[in-house]
This record gives structure tokens, sequence and C-alpha cells, in this order.
């Protein structure tokens, strides 16, 4: 059942606004927004997912009719002005990247009643897993490219993660990357809007942290180029590249260790010297070793760069060649031996007798149905020619 927040009458869930007064209608059970229009223009269809920051719904514009991924902060995060700042942050730094590999964002605001929402692209697909290295480096360019757009306006992500990647498919079957939540990324200018977390307080997936984003220092575009590297090595081999039975130990190990290798973790890719140093280099512990540009790093990784198998040449094999290797022996050869040196020249056939036509000619009179004057017998005996 559905209630009208102004007059107080109670409606079916088909309902959507009040007949009386045109308000927008809400359900009567608590924290359930299904069957309901929020902000007077979303009317929600289903549940898509829940976190720790709120639920996340599917909801369609009353009069436009497109869809859209609402997110809305839950009752107990209402209160937190970190988390409404970082509400505020993601509507703001998704809204400046106008790119078609970032989800874009429609609409921000808050109700009457109190209720945050961030109005997103919906985004029918799935998230990354394990995948062949073609699609994983084709994955990896567009998302690169979107990671590129947001650092030439001086946005950081901090949470890049293979949940944060969406896969949406094109009309000609091929994948368009979605890079989604910016809710923790940071400008790179420092500016005061920007400011919304502690100093030295760590905040991403620890999975996929880069060591300085551990170590809770200063970030810049090259922190999202070490969590790309990640991305791209657990889409490629299924694991990431430093073994740990803890997170704990693995944040560890990340700020001590050395990445393994492609070819120690996958010896059946194959991968070439030129993919493990993009890894080795992407994976650097120094900030200053990496890569300065998500764009570069993506462009050593495309598999144009792999050395090609060799391929059977299906061109015809030279005279001499070919005749070596397709020469069968002297026992089981049938007819004359080949001649050596130069096949000689034919020659032309000879004529039947010294007064016929040459053939050609002869040939195209026969097919005119008419003979030459000095060919027709009735023409030298003076005879008549014959009829019929």
């Amino acid at each position: 059942m559905k209630l009208c927040p102004t007059c107080g009458v109670e409606y079916g869930d088909e309902q959507k606004f009040c007949p009386s007064d045109g308000s927008a209608l809400r359900s009567t059970q608590q924290g359930n927004l299904v069957g309901g229009v929020v902000a007077e223009r979303y009317h929600i269809l289903k549940k898509l997912g829940e976190g720790g920051m709120g639920a996340v719904y599917l909801g369609e514009h009353v009069k436009m009719g497109r869809k859209s991924a609402i997110k809305v902060m839950s009752a107990q995060m209402a209160n937190d002005a970190e988390a409404i700042a970082r509400f505020n942050r993601e509507a703001a730094n998704a809204s400046r990247i106008n790119h078609p590999n970032v989800c874009a964002i429609y609409d921000f605001g808050e109700t009457p009643d109190g209720l945050i929402y961030l109005a997103m692209e919906f985004i029918e697909g799935g998230s990354l897993g394990d995948l062949p290295v073609k699609r994983a480096a084709a994955i990896l360019s567009q998302t690169a490219d979107a990671l590129q757009a947001a650092h030439d306006l001086g946005i950081v992500h901090r949470d890049l993660k293979p949940d944060n990647i969406m896969l949406a498919r094109g009309r000609d079957g091929t994948d368009i990357v979605k890079v989604v939540d910016f809710g923790i990324a940071k400008a790179m200018t420092g500016e005061e809007g920007q400011k919304v977390t502690k100093t030295g307080l760590v905040v991403g997936t620890p999975e996929y942290m880069s060591p300085e984003q551990l170590s809770g220092d200063v970030l810049d575009g090259r922190s999202d180029i070490y969590s790309l590297a990640l991305v791209y090595y657990r889409m490629v081999t299924g694991t990431l590249p430093f073994d740990a039975e803890s997170t704990q130990e693995m944040m560890i190990k990340r700020l001590t260790d050395e990445p393994r290798s492609l070819g120690a973790v996958r010896p059946d890719l194959g991968a070439p010297p030129t993919l493990e140093d993009a890894i080795r280099r992407a994976l650097a512990r120094m900030p200053g070793d990496r890569y300065t540009s998500a764009v570069e790093f993506a462009r050593d990784v495309r598999p144009r760069a792999w050395p090609r198998r060799p391929l059977v040449s299906r061109m015809r094999q030279p005279r001499s060649s070919a005749r070596s290797l397709e020469r069968p022996p002297s026992s089981h050869r049938r007819g004359p031996a080949p001649r050596s040196g130069p096949r000689p020249r034919p020659q032309p056939r000879p004529r039947r007798h010294s007064r016929d036509p040459p053939r050609r000619y002869y040939h195209q009179r026969r097919r005119r149905r008419s003979w030459p004057l000095s060919r027709r017998p009735w023409c030298s005996l003076g005879a008549a020619r014959p009829r019929g």
C-alpha cells in the first residue's frame, strides 16, 4: 500500500501520484522505496543492491521514461557530515567528466523528507571476471581512456577495482566499459571542497590500493595506474601478483616485496617480455618509476605489441625449391626425366595444305556458316548450287 503525505489517503501499489492533490505517494513499509516516487520524478521499480552507505534502486523517470540507477543514502548515514560530503563529491566529480566510458550523472539532490539521492546512468551489464587476453586488453584500453579523462581534470579515482568497472554490450556485441563510483575520488589541486577525509586516513579497497595509498601519502594519477595494473593482472591470471593468506599480509608484501611475473603464475599464457616489462613498470613500488599516463600503459599492453606466431605461408614456392621438396624418388618417377635448363619455346602447328587459310581465319569463316569462294565445290565443277 501507498500513502499520500498531504491528505493521508492510502492507495494501491500501482498508483504513483495522489489523484486529489498530485503529491507523490510513499510506501507504507518503513525503508522500502520500491513502488514509490523519489523527488516526484523517479518511480522506483526494484532494488538493485545495498551497501554500507545506502541502497541502489532501478528507477524510471515519470515523464521521460528513462531508466536510471538511483543511489539513496541510508537514514543512519544521513546525519554523517562526511558521508554527505562523499555523496556531494561523487556528484561533482563525475558530472565534470564528460567521457563515454564514465558513468553519467543525471541528478542529485535532497527530498523534503531529508532523503539524499543520486541519479546516474543505468548500465545493463556485469562487473569484470577472468577474461581472455585480447578482451582484457580492450577493456583495459577503455578504462585507461576514462581514467585519463579524469586525470586531465585533476581527479584521482582512488577506488579502482573490478566491481567499479561495469561492462555493457554494444550493438555489434563489443564490450563498453563504464567506470563508476567516484565517491572517494579527490581533486589533485587540493581544493578546500575536496578535503573531507582526515590526514592519514586510508580509504578504498585494500586489495587494489597502491603503496602510497596504503601509507596515507599524497596521491596523483599514478596511484590509479597501479590499481589499473592490478585489475588487468586479475583479469588475465585470476589472482593478484602478491600471494598472501590474508589482506593484511598482502598489504605488507605490497610495501616490501616485488610482484610475481605473469609467466610465474600463468606459464601457458606465453606473455612476451614487452608485456612483462609493462606490468613490472606499472606495479613499481615508487610512483616515480611508473607510467605517467594511463593511455601509455594501455598502449604497451595491446595484443599487437605481442610477437606474432609463425604462420604457414600459402604462397607458391620458387620452382627450384618446390621441385626439390615435391620431386619423388627416381625409382618411383613416371614419364621422361625433367629437362635441365630453360623450357623450349612451343612451335606453331603446321598447316594441312599450303592453300588452306590460317586456322584462325578458317574458324572465323565457319562460325558464319559460309565457305570461301575457292572452297565451294559447285563453283569449280560448274554445277548449280544445290537447294536445301
